[in-house]
């Protein structure tokens, strides 16, 4: 295994995608190696970078997204709606129906409330 440094990551950040794993084959280390190196605190910058690469893979993604909406793709339409449109009231709902069946002994929940104590 190759021993990790700032400049070795660094070096991979930009072909990277921002995906640890990538990152660490790169570097020829486990994915575990790179994860622990950047928790150290005096990492924490080339984290920001990661990040930051890893908003250009997004950014790639609304164009391609954007691309099939402006061709009428309806599942596109559709994810856009979705995820963008909610304040308009574009958004997929689930609706739970459920019964629930409770066996009470009337007589006692009466008395019970009858003589003020919790029913039981």
């Amino acid at each position: 295994m190759t021993k990790l440094s700032k400049k070795k990551i660094r070096e991979t950040i930009p072909t990277s995608m921002g995906i640890y794993a990538v990152i660490a084959r790169k570097c020829n280390v486990s994915r575990a190696a790179i994860t622990l190196f950047l928790q150290k605190e005096e990492n924490k910058n080339l984290v920001q970078e990661i990040k930051q690469e890893r908003e250009k893979l997004i950014d790639i993604g609304e164009e391609k997204l954007m691309e099939l909406i402006n061709s009428g793709n309806f599942n596109a339409i559709k994810l856009l709606l979705t995820t963008k449109g909610k304040d308009r009231g574009y958004i997929e709902k689930q609706e739970i129906d459920s019964t629930i069946k409770i066996d009470v002994d009337m007589d006692k929940l009466r008395k019970a409330v009858k003589d003020g104590i919790p029913f039981q």
